[in-house]
Formats: structure tokens, sequence, C-alpha cells
């Protein structure tokens, strides 16, 4: 029987505004995004920042998480992820902080752009229009309008690459310059294999939403390739409409292995999905050898995969775009429409009202 992922009357009837192209278009649109950062104006006191902060929520703020975790394997100024209404005290004239929301009207984002300005932060904004947008503008910060038109989720580059490309050129992060040319490239030749008209025996996205439909999906990663675990978990709940999980090799080694034997009935269900990168530290190599060793002892089914390319970011960007058409091809099997957001609009809507 053949299977709807290689039907082409499948994507028309279930994506009527096209998120595969989007999700196609992440290779062009890093490459994009990164010259567009690269040449945005920043003040010179952005270079002088003793610590960073990106203050974001959801789709804006994942890209955060993905630069925190290259800040870390380098001699370089942290980079923290801030998701609230508050900052912490610390922030203050020598903390360049960030505030992304891609609409402009995230209230949080809002909230904490307020309080970090209240606190004299050197303050950045990166959004396509809203209140930010205004707030910016007014206050004289810099404003990086985002030209690109889609869901937040679907903007990764904007909310990665835009603010790696400010760090790189500021020399908060070392120059990524031919780090980012080959990641591109890396991943630009893997979106065609994982392409719509790729058949499932030679997808492997296509092949990974067929084990994981009909099961909850956890997905793990270490180092820097934890934020693209919790980057598959969100783009799983939200095109797929799915539970999802994530958790942080070796974290998990120190609790979550001791439960993986009861309720029967989730361990019968769930399907982990392992984020594997050869630039991580060769302990933790073996212990995601000895985590597949405790899942099979235990019957649950798992996958591990590797990123692509020759460096960090380019693991960083090929697992992320392989958890994106990973959870566009779940969606179709689980018959949804991968671009609606109805319950996320009834929220925002109870908010407003509220």
């Amino acid at each position: 029987m053949t299977t709807p992922l290689d039907q082409t009357e499948t994507y028309p009837r279930l994506d009527p505004t096209r998120l595969r192209d989007r999700i196609a278009g992440l290779p062009d649109q890093c490459w994009r995004a990164w010259q567009e950062g690269l040449a945005f104006p920043l003040p010179a006191a952005c270079a002088q920042a003793q610590s960073v902060v990106l203050m974001g929520m959801g789709g804006s703020a994942i890209g955060g998480d993905l630069i925190a975790g290259l800040a870390a394997l380098e001699n370089s100024p942290s980079v923290t992820v801030l998701r609230d209404y508050r900052v912490p005290s610390w922030i203050g004239p020598t903390t360049l902080a960030i505030a992304s929301s891609y609409s402009g009207n995230t209230e949080e984002t809002i909230a904490m752009y307020r309080h970090a300005r209240e606190q004299g932060a050197a303050l950045v904004a990166i959004t396509s229009g809203g209140v930010l947008s205004q707030m910016a503008q007014h206050d004289g910060v810099p404003l990086f309008l985002v030209p690109y038109r889609g869901e937040p989720r679907t903007a990764l580059g904007y909310s990665f690459v835009v603010p790696l490309a400010f760090l790189s050129k500021l020399g908060i992060l070392a120059d990524k310059r031919k780090e980012m040319e080959e990641a591109v490239e890396a991943v630009r030749g893997m979106a065609g294999n994982l392409a719509t008209e790729a058949p499932l025996a030679q997808n492997q996205a296509k092949g990974l939403a067929t084990s994981l439909q009909g099961r909850l999906p956890v997905v793990y990663g270490a180092g820097f390739l934890s934020s693209a675990a919790r980057r598959w978990k969100t783009q799983l709940n939200e095109n797929s409409k799915v539970w999802a999980f994530w958790e942080e090799l070796s974290e998990l080694h120190h609790n979550t292995v001791e439960g993986y034997g009861l309720p029967p009935r989730v361990r019968e269900q769930a399907f982990v999905v392992l984020l594997h990168s050869r630039f991580l530290h060769p302990r933790i190599a073996l212990r995601y050898q000895i985590t597949q060793e405790l899942l099979a002892q235990n019957g649950i089914p798992y996958r591990q995969i590797e990123g692509l390319g020759n460096s960090p970011l380019a693991h960083l960007l090929s697992t992320a775009l392989l958890g994106d058409y990973t959870s566009y091809y779940l969606a179709m099997l689980n018959q949804v429409d991968p671009a609606a957001m109805t319950v996320i609009d009834y929220l925002k809507g109870r908010l407003a009202g509220g």
C-alpha cells in the first residue's frame, strides 16, 4: 500500500498555505539573514557588552537557544535566553539585551524590553513590526525589521542567524563567516533529499515521521544540540499537533533512565530520537551508546540522528531542518493542517479579553 506521504494529492489538501515551501526555504533564508545581519549598523557600545541576553518566546526565542549552545563552545561571554515578563537584577549597562518578537506584539517580550531598558541595558530589537517596533523607534533603539512573511517558527533564519551575525561582527563570538557558508551549503544539499518529491524509501524525514505516528516523541540532545532537541519538540507540537518532550544528556542519566520501565503504557508508546554530533565531548558519545542499550533493554524504540557538515553550526542547522520536515510529514500522517494554530489563537484571544 502506498503511503500518503508519497501521494502528491496529500499536500495541497492538508497544506493549503504551502508550509512545505517555507520549510524548504530555510537554507536560503539563513543566507539572506546572515548578509542582512552583517550589514545592519550597531552602536559601538554593543561591542563592550560583558553579557548577552536574548529576550523572546516561542519561535522567536529558539534562535537564542541555538546561539547559547554555540557560545558555550568558545571563550566568549555566555548567552542567556529569557522567557518571562521580567529580567534578572544583574542585567544593566554592561548587558547587550536583544528583544526578539516576530510579530512585535508578544506581551512577555514587550515587558522584558521595558524592564531591561529601565535597568540601562544596551538594547537591540528584532521584529517585523507591532508594538516592539514602535517602542524601539520611539526610544532610539537599533531596530532590525524582519522582511520575511510567514509563521514565527519558520523564521528561524531571522531569530537565529541575525543575532548570530550581530555577535559575530561585534567580536563577542568568533567570526562565523566561513562556518555559515559551509553550513548553508550542507543544509541546501540535504533539503532535496527531504522534499515531498523524495519517496519514503530514500527520505529520512518521511521515515522518521512514519516511526513517530501514533507514538509519544521524546527527543534527546547533548551540549549545543540540546537546543536542537528543544526545537524538535516545539515543531512537533506546533506542526504535528502532538505531545512531545525533550531532554538533555547527560542530565537524563541522573534521573530519567530510572523511569524507563513505568508506566508500561508510556514505555510502549514512546519513541526516542537521539540527536548526535561528533563535536560533542567523547564521554557524551559513550553516554549515547549506553542510552541506546538502556532503551533497548526496556523495549523502547529509538533512532539516532547524526548532524551533517563540518562544524557545530552546520550540525545545528541540519538537525533543525530534519526536525522541521519530520514534524511536517507527521502532520500529513495525522491529517492536520501544519500551519493552523487554533489552540494558540484561542489562548491569545482569552488573554486579550482578560
